[in-house]
C-alpha cells in the first residue's frame, strides 16, 4: 500500500489539504483583483481606482489575518483533541480497570463450562433424590443420570484440551479416539 497513514488520518489530511487548496484559490483571486485595481487606477489616474485598490488591499489584508487566525485556531483545538483521546486511551488502559478486550472464544468457552456444571448439579441432586427412595429408586433414572455426567465431564474435559491447545483422550467407553464431542439426553 503507497499510503501507510490509517484511514482516518487519511480522511484529516485530505481534508486539510482541500482547505489548503481553497484558501490558496481565494488569495490568488484577491491577489489579482488587488493588480488589476491598480493598473486600472495608475492607467487611469482616478480618484475612484486608487479607492478600489484601497479597498481591494483592505480586503486582501482581512483574509489574511482571518486565515491566519483560524489556522492558529484549528492547530490548537487538534492538540486539545489528541491531548483528550491520550487522556481517554490512558484511562481506558488494562492496568487502569477500564475496559478490557474480552476474547470472545475465550467467553462462549466459559458460558459452556458454566452450563456443564449448573448439568452435574442437577444430575446430582437427580441420583440423591432416587438413592434416598432406597428400594422404590428407579434404576433407569439414575443410569440415566450418570450417563449425562459422563458425556458433561467427557464434554468438558474436550473444551478445556482445545483452549490449551492439546486433545487429551478419554479412554472410557464413550470415547471413539477422535476426541469429538459425544451428544446423549439431559435427565432433570
Amino acid at each position: 500500500m503507497s499510503n501507510s497513514l490509517p484511514s482516518p488520518q487519511r480522511a484529516h489530511e485530505a481534508l486539510r489539504n482541500a482547505g489548503r487548496r481553497g484558501t490558496s484559490i481565494v488569495f490568488a483571486v484577491m491577489i489579482t483583483v488587488l493588480l488589476v485595481a491598480l493598473i486600472f487606477a495608475a492607467n487611469e489616474n482616478d480618484i475612484i481606482g486608487w479607492i478600489l485598490v484601497v479597498i481591494a488591499g483592505g480586503w486582501l489584508l482581512l483574509a489574511t489575518v482571518v486565515v491566519t487566525a483560524f489556522s492558529r485556531s484549528a492547530k490548537k483545538f487538534g492538540q486539545a483533541v489528541d491531548s483528550a483521546r491520550a487522556d481517554v486511551a490512558a484511562q481506558r488502559g488494562p492496568n487502569s480497570g477500564g475496559t478490557a478486550v474480552v476474547d470472545e472464544d475465550t467467553h462462549t468457552r466459559h458460558l459452556k463450562l458454566d452450563h456443564s456444571f449448573k448439568i452435574v448439579q442437577v444430575q446430582t441432586r437427580v441420583i440423591q433424590q432416587e438413592l434416598a427412595k432406597d428400594q422404590e429408586a428407579d434404576t433407569e433414572m439414575v443410569d440415566r443420570a450418570l450417563e449425562t455426567l459422563e458425556i458433561t465431564a467427557h464434554n468438558g474435559r474436550d473444551m478445556l484440551a482445545e483452549h490449551v491447545g492439546r486433545k487429551t483422550k478419554n479412554r472410557d467407553q464413550h470415547d471413539d479416539g477422535q476426541g469429538e464431542t459425544i451428544e446423549g439426553d439431559v435427565v432433570r
